[in-house]
Formats: structure tokens, C-alpha cells, sequence
């Protein structure tokens, strides 16, 4: 296997699985920092990933039907 292979198939995947934990992240740090723009922050940086899971949560009980 080249290197060139095993790069592109650690980012197929883990690409979107660190994606999301840099999101929550920053969404939880954000909601520890403060209010204002901190909390819209926040909002997007938790709601991103809970929205993604949702999303494929129900797409995939659809399609096993």
C-alpha cells in the first residue's frame, strides 16, 4: 500500500467523525466561556452535529424498509 493510499483512506474514514468532535468541542467550550456571541457559538457548534446525527438516523430507517 503507498503512502498516498493510506493517507487518502485514513481521511475517508476518519474525516468526518474528527470534523464532528472539533465542532462539539468547540461547542462546548464555547458554552463554558459566556454569553453573546459565545452562546450562538455554541448553538452551531452542538446543533451541527446533532442535526448530522438525526439526519442520517432517519435516512437510514427509511431506506431499510
Amino acid at each position: 500500500m503507498s503512502a498516498r493510499s493510506a493517507k487518502s483512506r485514513f481521511w475517508f474514514t476518519w474525516g468526518w467523525p474528527i470534523v464532528m468532535a472539533v465542532l462539539s468541542a468547540v461547542g462546548l467550550l464555547s458554552a463554558l466561556l459566556g454569553n453573546g456571541v459565545w452562546d450562538w457559538v455554541s448553538w452551531i457548534g452542538l446543533g451541527i452535529p446533532a442535526l448530522a446525527c438525526c439526519w442520517l438516523g432517519l435516512r437510514r430507517k427509511q431506506t431499510s424498509r
